[in-house]
């Protein structure tokens, strides 16, 4: 049986980093971890979690939110669709950061393919050795 492997996903952060920057998408990524999963048996290519508010008083940490990335499915991507998913996974935590997740009735999901020309230029102006998947 294979065991779920958990690491920090750098790569990720700049994409996200990139993507809030350029889309003026208003989050303080600061309190948001981004991490890389091996071995997951989820269906999603990515996922946004909240941590519980208890969690957050008994460990008081910075950290509100989690954008974790399933690497069997994210890491082989093409940048344009690795950058929409990041989008669409930013997408689910609100400019307040106030814990909530957004979910996909959010007006936002119904428009992420009008941000594709952007998602494009973002593609053209990365270092893509800087932030492609870790094997």
């Amino acid at each position: 049986m294979r065991r779920l492997e958990l690491e920090f996903a750098d790569d990720v952060r700049k994409l996200a980093e990139r993507i809030n920057e350029a889309l003026g998408l208003g989050l303080d990524l600061g309190k948001v971890a981004f991490i890389r999963s091996r071995g997951s048996k989820g269906k999603a290519i990515a996922r946004a979690l909240a941590l519980p508010s208890q969690w957050r008083f008994v460990l008081k940490p910075q950290v509100i939110y989690v954008v974790e990335v399933l690497s069997e499915k994210f890491d082989n991507m093409s940048c344009l669709d690795k950058m929409e998913v990041v989008l669409h996974e930013l997408l689910h935590i609100p400019k307040s950061m106030s814990g909530g997740l957004r979910g996909h009735n959010y007006s936002e999901f119904r428009r992420i393919k009008k941000y594709r020309k952007a998602l494009q230029e973002l593609c053209l102006s990365v270092d893509h050795e800087d932030w492609k998947g870790q094997s």
